[in-house]
């Protein structure tokens, strides 16, 4: 499947070592299956109906926590002019790994991870983090000692949940309805086959679908084409392999790519930047 380079992809990535943002509004445009350049935590107050999580797509209740590691492709709400309510989190990857390289917490998982987490939370433990949500929010700035006091704070807290469900592997069971069960068989199938060129023909032969059928189930859950989720899929994969030592080349090759000049002006559309460049800012040495 060709990819249209002229479209303008999401990319999000932080500079700061740390923020915490507040939202309870509604959108205006629902915004498309992405990645983060840095790791991701989502508190939600809403229900949310249709969260992809990189290989899944599922219904998601409020007060659950939804942890996010680098690079992962997601979309947590996609109704539009729908009210949601949530605090998000986000951690500069390399920030942390300097900080908690040699800790045994929560950083261990948010570094190493490979897969994002949904923990679902009682309303004692709701309240206690929204407490600590607002604190963070209201009085917030990293650039002071108290801002990072009252950060790490937070993170004792996120800590405590994380470890806690990891003990007892009670990630949430996550309700799945049987169009996102259709929608997770089809992103099952891109997955797997992602060095490959993929028509979208070729999915609906294996889903056993109508392929106009097929396309428009799909964009009304996730707001966003097959060939958009393939390419975010890609630049997914590519930016992991590059932070991880992989070259450029490597790269290239190992996700089919038809040319390095072609990897590298798909790279350099969705992320802004050239991968040699994001491979050199991202590659975590030991201080």
């Amino acid at each position: 499947m060709k990819e249209n380079l002229t479209k303008q992809y999401p990319f999000y990535s932080v500079e700061i070592p740390f923020e915490v943002v507040y939202r309870n509004e509604s959108t205006k445009s629902p915004v498309l299956p992405h990645t983060h350049n840095a790791l991701e935590i989502y508190f939600t107050l809403s229900d949310l109906p249709d969260v992809l999580l990189n290989n899944k797509v599922s219904e998601v209740s409020k007060n659950s926590l939804i942890i996010i590691p680098q690079n992962h492709v997601h979309q947590l709400f996609n109704q539009k002019l729908k009210v949601y309510e949530r605090y998000i989190i986000t951690i500069n990857t390399l920030w942390l790994k300097k900080v908690f390289s040699n800790s045994q917490n929560i950083m261990d998982y948010a570094i190493s991870a490979n897969h994002p987490i949904i923990i679902p939370l009682t309303e004692h433990k709701a309240s206690i983090l929204k407490t600590t949500l607002e604190v963070n929010y209201k009085l917030f700035t990293y650039k002071t000692l108290y801002g990072y006091t009252i950060f790490f704070t937070l993170l004792e807290i996120l800590d405590s949940i994380i470890q806690e469900n990891l003990q007892k592997n009670e990630s949430s069971k996550r309700l799945i309805t049987p169009s996102q069960r259709q929608i997770n068989r089809i992103i099952e199938f891109i997955n797997e086959n992602i060095s490959e060129p993929i028509t979208v023909q070729q999915i609906a032969d294996e889903i056993h679908l109508n392929k106009d059928y097929m396309a428009r189930l799909f964009k009304e859950h996730t707001h966003s084409t097959l060939g958009h989720y393939i390419s975010v899929q890609k630049i997914s994969l590519a930016q992991t392999m590059l932070s991880q030592g992989n070259t450029v080349t490597q790269v290239q090759e190992k996700l089919g790519f038809s040319s390095y000049a072609y990897f590298h002006k798909f790279f350099k559309k969705m992320t802004g930047l050239s991968p040699s460049k994001y491979r050199t800012q991202n590659i975590f040495r030991n201080p």
